[in-house]
């Protein structure tokens, strides 16, 4: 009897969720990590749309952004031309280096910036003084224009003025009243003997040249070569064009060993002699 009950036990049917229970257990083992593995993928698959909105938001924005600078940069005061500063000068106003520019406060930087050398050969042409000069940018606008000068080497008194005269031999139109008492005064001479007179002047020591007031194409004697140099300390050089940049070191010997005002005569051979009467009126 106890062996029929058994075998009646195990024939009683399944309930649904024995059967579920059974199949599920039947199944293979990989079957049963999908869903798992499909939880696991959800993230991920949600952090790579994230980014690619993210990725077109800023190919729309960044462009949008780019554009809204370039447009308040141009409307605002930092585009265009602020303060101009000269550096370098010393003969030349920096107002005059300015306005050789030709830049107003309503040029745009940008350009500036892509014309700076026209500019910079623009005030070298307008400004015969002026050697060499250069734009640099500071910051948004500022503008500093440095610059090198020709030499001034002297003056020529044409027209009731003193005309500076560049170490070139260039004669500037702008003339003054005062001229500065440092450069000598070139008289006569013609636009051809300029030039030379101003390189052999320039191989002259310089405590020498620098005691210079006049220099005068005298032309005396017979001799178209010969000029006249008044010095400031009182002495005054006779000397041959052709010679002078050789002889003109025997000068401070000469005068040490003598003890009143004369001539300095270097055209031929090199002495020492008291002025003459007319000299010496010419030279006060």
């Amino acid at each position: 009897m106890a062996w029929l009950r058994k075998k009646e036990q195990q024939s009683d049917p399944l309930t649904p969720w024995q059967q579920y229970q059974a199949r599920q257990q039947q199944k293979p083992r990989h079957d049963r990590r999908r869903k798992p593995k499909l939880d696991v993928e959800l993230p991920k698959i949600q952090n790579l749309r994230r980014r690619k909105l993210i990725k077109n938001l800023a190919l729309i924005l960044l462009p949008l952004l780019f554009l809204l600078g370039v447009f308040g940069y141009f409307a605002s005061p930092l585009s265009k031309v602020g303060l101009v500063s000269v550096q370098g000068v010393t003969t030349v106003p920096d107002q005059q280096v300015i306005n050789a520019t030709k830049l107003s406060d309503n040029d745009l930087m940008l350009s500036v910036l892509v014309h700076k050398n026209d500019i910079a050969q623009r005030v070298q042409k307008s400004l015969p003084e002026i050697k060499e000069a250069s734009l640099t940018i500071k910051g948004f606008n500022r503008i500093i224009i440095r610059t090198r000068e020709y030499q001034t080497i002297g003056y020529v008194y044409r027209n009731h003025a003193y005309h500076k005269v560049l170490v070139t031999g260039k004669v500037l139109k702008a003339g003054t009243q005062t001229p500065v008492d440092t450069y000598p005064v070139f008289s006569e001479f013609t636009a051809k003997e300029l030039p030379k007179m101003i390189e052999l002047l320039n191989q002259f020591p310089d405590a020498i040249r620098h005691d210079i007031s006049e220099i005068d194409a005298s032309r005396g004697d017979a001799n178209p070569n010969q000029i006249a140099l008044n010095m400031s300390d009182g002495y005054r050089i006779i000397a041959d064009s052709r010679t002078i940049a050789k002889k003109i070191k025997y000068y401070p010997a000469i005068v040490s060993q003598v003890k009143k005002k004369g001539v300095v005569d270097l055209e031929v051979g090199a002495f020492w002699r008291p002025y003459s009467s007319g000299e010496k009126s010419s030279n006060d």
